[in-house]
């Protein structure tokens, strides 16, 4: 069965109050989203401030306080709209082996093409250096994004335990060895410029192979299989 996350989500109490009278404009918190991620793909948390997503959104800065009550719970919005759109995939559960194994390579690819994305690589060269300024920042965007994520693979393949398509396994950590054999040691050396990124042939090769494996590693047993070490 799949385990509980190591941590919980840091949430204050000022990202946790829903605003109250007259609903919010759909059409402007879109605006103000789409600033904010904007803003914060491209120059981090030094350029992410409620004034200038204002500014970009092109409302007062009344508004966008109206619609997120503060700089962290409008940074956890943006963390979990890019969440959302990377994890569609996992969100129709599998009926059987075939289609468990072709969600999860649909999901990889889609996964790894934004990992070595030009966007999420400057993203992260910022977060690791404005981190250390914003101690809140680190918990939010790995709770939510990257901690969230393995989660949610967790799910899916503890979901393919249950239906007998998997025998049973730590899902949680066969989610995050999954996860480490797609971004390998590729994932540094794009950090720091060691490495052309892959194509997206290259990518959907690696991650295939890995699915395969962990698939393989957990496969039901047949009837008939020999059970346990039979190793003198």
């Amino acid at each position: 069965m799949i385990q509980s996350r190591p941590t919980e989500p840091i949430e204050s109490p000022a990202t946790s109050r829903r605003a109250r009278g007259r609903p919010p404009d759909e059409a402007k918190h879109a605006a103000i989203l789409a600033a904010a991620r904007e803003l914060f793909f491209s120059g981090g948390p030094r350029r992410l401030t409620m004034e200038a997503v204002a500014r970009a959104a092109g409302v007062s800065k009344v508004t966008v306080y109206a619609h997120f009550n503060d700089l962290p719970g409008l940074i956890r919005a943006v963390i979990l709209a890019q969440r959302a759109r990377m994890t569609q995939t996992l969100d129709d559960l599998p009926t059987d082996a075939e289609t468990l194994r072709q969600r999860l390579v649909e999901f990889g690819h889609g996964l790894m093409i934004y990992l070595t994305s030009d966007e999420f690589l400057t993203l992260q060269r910022l977060l690791a250096a404005q981190a250390p300024q914003h101690p809140w920042l680190g918990p939010i965007v790995y709770q939510e994004g990257a901690e969230a994520t393995w989660s949610k693979l967790a799910g899916l393949l503890a979901a393919a335990v249950e239906r007998g398509d998997l025998r049973p396994h730590d899902s949680l950590l066969a989610a995050e060895q999954l996860l480490g054999m797609w971004q390998g040691f590729q994932a540094t050396a794009l950090m720091i410029g060691g490495c052309p990124k892959p194509t997206s042939e290259v990518l959907r090769v690696r991650i295939e192979r890995s699915v395969d494996l962990i698939l393989a590693a957990h496969a039901p047993t047949r009837s008939g299989d020999c059970q346990g070490d039979q190793t003198a």
